[in-house]
């Protein structure tokens, strides 16, 4: 199947949930909403799309974002799926009973970013301590053991010192005279 007639079928079915949808190469990338995804992600195992390379998070300051990368050994296209999500109330359908990979990817994504994935079987944080308080990779977490976030660029850039001009090679020594033979005066 081409990356255009899954996109196709993806339209017929999904239609307006998709938010968004393009072909890119061998990818589809889709957008949808929290209350598509499990659908439009049992869907696409029945298409054919076994393998959960990866499940992220990402923060974009107004919303978070769930990030779906699968892959098909049958078909030669892969699939890009973003699920936007509120940043007040992140909660998304569990995938970990389609792609078992799932599992750990969630738990990881509720660990850093503060998605719940509702269904989830044992949804729990798995990297940090459970009396950590906030989610470390969200742009307003304010840990200060953690490096502050910036906004790219934003920095002010520090004018470098000059540097100091390198100090004139030395003359290269005369190579040492012949030995002289012995008895030569």
């Amino acid at each position: 199947m081409t990356p255009d007639a899954v996109l196709e079928t993806l339209k017929q079915e999904f239609g307006e949930s998709l938010t968004g949808a393009e072909v890119q190469g061998p990818e589809v990338w889709v957008t949808t909403t929290p209350a598509a995804s499990r659908a439009l992600c049992r869907r696409l195992r029945e298409l054919g799309f076994e393998y959960l390379n990866c499940l992220s998070g990402a923060d974009w300051k107004t919303h978070l974002e769930v990030v779906y990368d699968l892959s098909s050994l049958r078909v030669t296209s892969k699939i890009h799926l973003r699920v936007t999500v509120d940043r007040e109330a992140p909660v998304v359908p569990t995938v970990s009973d389609l792609w078992r990979a799932a599992d750990w990817h969630e738990r990881e994504c509720y660990d850093l970013f503060g998605v719940r994935f509702d269904g989830h079987p044992d949804h729990r944080r798995i990297l940090l301590p459970e009396d950590w308080t906030g989610y470390p990779l969200r742009k307003d977490s304010a840990d200060e053991r953690l490096v502050p976030y910036t906004d790219y660029g934003a920095e002010e850039k520090v004018a470098k010192p000059a540097a100091k001009p390198a100090a004139p090679k030395a003359a290269a020594a005369p190579p040492p005279a012949p030995p002289k033979p012995e008895g030569a005066a």
